[in-house]
């Protein structure tokens, strides 16, 4: 195979969310982009690894140098630690706090994949055989991180789950002054034209505080699951903003991520948040990681919403980044409204975008 081939392969989370893990290939050097891990039903799927091996691109999981983790989301990173065990050997990069909340999530498992991460900051450079790579603030979670590769003249950005909007705990994307030629997008919207963000009156945040005010009001207590833990610190600064009069009961795991944030002095609590271990006070709100107790009378909420760009401001980043290609993962079709409408039909219409799409599938590969 000619050095200069640039091969692109989503192992999960393509047009789907969950085990999102990409191979990237550069000449000679094998990468992969996140390492999660999804749930159906409860049922735990990690990315397809052995795929790589019926392609001609790899004979052995060890040709994998290294892996670039985007940020600590576990559809992003949960499987690290099963893809090490296949390649002890590859490098890891990801930020200082990505490296903090992966320990609290990951807990014992965290001690197998430590010794194998070396922590980057924004906009530093690392060199690597025939291609360099920087890292750039990707809003979303802190912590997030974009990567800026330049190979053989091109320059290549994965954004990993990215936002343009700040929220309670990050600012915005940063992107790199340099011109994409390939942007590989987590473009969660890019086929959702009527969601809208935070900002809007039907957003599920919006939805989320809504129910806990009027659940209060009648003197009823909340319990509210997050299957993200770190989404669980987001809700906590959202209702301590909102709903500033609500007593909050925060479960062990949640605690452990908001001490870490705390440690690198991002402020999170309040006189009015407490470890679960105290026994609650009615009306409040409990933040647990677990499913409800049943039939406890409390009000059930799913706390799970999105920190990604909505439809507009997607097609807004990538008309702005205007690259040749964009491969668009991480992007599931809209199964709420039925809607065939994406971001490359209306860009498709901008006379001054010059980017062709690539909507891949799993295990699909693309030579870029």
């Amino acid at each position: 195979m000619a050095s200069g081939k640039i091969i692109f392969m989503p192992l999960g989370g393509a047009q789907e969310v969950g085990a999102s893990c990409y191979f990237l290939k550069l000449g000679e050097n094998n990468l992969l982009l996140d390492c999660g891990c999804g749930s159906t039903r409860g049922i735990r799927f990690a990315p397809q690894f052995n795929a790589l091996l019926q392609t001609p691109y790899l004979q052995d999981f060890h040709q994998v140098s290294h892996i670039i983790l985007s940020h600590a989301h576990l559809d992003h990173s949960a499987a690290l630690p099963d893809f090490l065990q296949l390649n002890e050997r590859a490098a890891v990069y990801m930020t200082d706090l990505t490296r903090e909340i992966l320990s609290a999530q990951l807990e014992e498992r965290f001690a197998r994949v430590e010794k194998n991460i070396s922590s980057v900051a924004f906009l530093q450079g690392i060199p690597l055989p025939r291609l360099k790579m920087s890292f750039h603030q990707a809003g979303h979670i802190p912590g997030a991180m974009m990567t800026l590769i330049n190979f053989r003249g091109k320059n290549i950005l994965y954004t990993g789950d990215y936002s343009t909007f700040p929220t309670q705990l990050v600012g915005s994307a940063l992107l790199p002054n340099v011109k994409i030629d390939i942007l590989i997008l987590c473009g969660l919207h890019a086929r959702h034209p009527n969601y809208r963000r935070f900002g809007d009156s039907d957003s599920a945040l919006k939805k989320i505080l809504r129910k806990i005010y009027y659940a209060l009001r009648r003197r009823k207590s909340v319990y509210c699951q997050v299957t993200q833990i770190s989404k669980g610190v987001e809700l906590i600064t959202l209702i301590n903003k909102f709903l500033p009069q609500a007593e909050i009961f925060i479960d062990e795991r949640v605690m452990n991520i908001v001490y870490r944030f705390e440690n690198v002095r991002i402020p999170i609590m309040s006189e009015r948040n407490h470890p679960l271990n105290i026994l609650p006070r009615a009306p409040c709100v409990i933040l647990s990681t677990m499913p409800p107790p049943l039939h406890s009378g409390l009000e059930i909420l799913d706390g799970d919403f999105s920190l990604h760009d909505d439809f507009a401001a997607t097609v807004e980043f990538v008309r702005r980044v205007n690259p040749k290609t964009c491969v668009v993962v991480h992007s599931p079709p809209d199964k709420i409204y039925h809607s065939t409408t994406t971001l490359e039909q209306v860009l498709i219409n901008d006379p001054d975008s010059r980017t062709s799409f690539i909507f891949p599938k799993t295990c699909e590969s693309f030579e870029l």
